[in-house]
């Protein structure tokens, strides 16, 4: 399902390795132990975060053979509950359609984290959405997301400099979705930038097999 050469190391390589492994052994007696466990299976977790205001819109869907399960996806605002958060939260809702609002807390994180559970993880732009929500994890939880990840910006900037050395490198999801043909609405949407990104994934990949034959 996913080739090994996409994954990036989930926090750099060798000081990564350490890290997690240090965490690993840290959780081993605790609920979290299974996080850290390597993924054998075939799915994947497409997710997307934004934050603003003390408001943090997260999205992530399953993709499962080539099928994205957004019926089955994980979505919400995480509020912090300032002052004035009312404002930020009709904001997340407007901008990003995620009508679900949870309290930014222990529960609703690991309802989070127990949903991706250990699988590889991939999104637009990953590292730097992620950034806001793994500060809440090592915050609440004291860690931050172990998973295997593909950050499909790189992929696709990749997949372009083989084929237009010349082309203009972009950073806007919706230009990288229309470069390769790959039909979306309103990337902008929590939901929808989760699953744009993991069609963007699954046409890069296609890419990568059709190179090969």
């Amino acid at each position: 399902m996913i080739s090994r050469h996409y994954l990036d190391a989930p926090f750099g390589w060798l000081g990564g390795l350490l890290r997690r492994e240090s965490e690993r052994r840290r959780y081993q007696a605790s609920p979290y132990a299974w996080l850290f466990q390597p993924y054998l299976g075939n799915e994947l977790v497409a997710l997307a975060c934004f934050a603003h205001h003390g408001v943090m819109s997260v999205a992530a869907v399953t993709l499962r053979q080539h099928q994205l399960l957004t019926s089955r996806a994980w979505v919400a605002a995480l509020s912090e509950g300032v002052r004035d958060s009312g404002a930020a939260e009709r904001r997340h809702q407007l901008l990003y359609n995620v009508e679900t609002t949870l309290p930014l807390n222990v529960e609703s994180l690991r309802s989070l984290v127990e949903f991706i559970g250990n699988r590889p993880v991939i999104g637009w732009q990953l590292e730097q959405r992620l950034a806001p929500l793994e500060q809440q994890l090592r915050c609440h939880l004291g860690f931050g997301l172990p998973n295997a990840r593909v950050d499909v910006t790189k992929l696709h900037q990749r997949h372009l400099r083989r084929l237009h050395p010349q082309a203009e490198q972009v950073d806007e999801l919706a230009q990288a979705l229309a470069c390769w043909q790959v039909p979306s609405q309103a990337p902008q949407r929590a939901l929808e930038d989760a699953t744009a990104s993991a069609l963007l994934y699954l046409r890069l990949q296609r890419n990568e097999v059709d190179a090969v034959s």
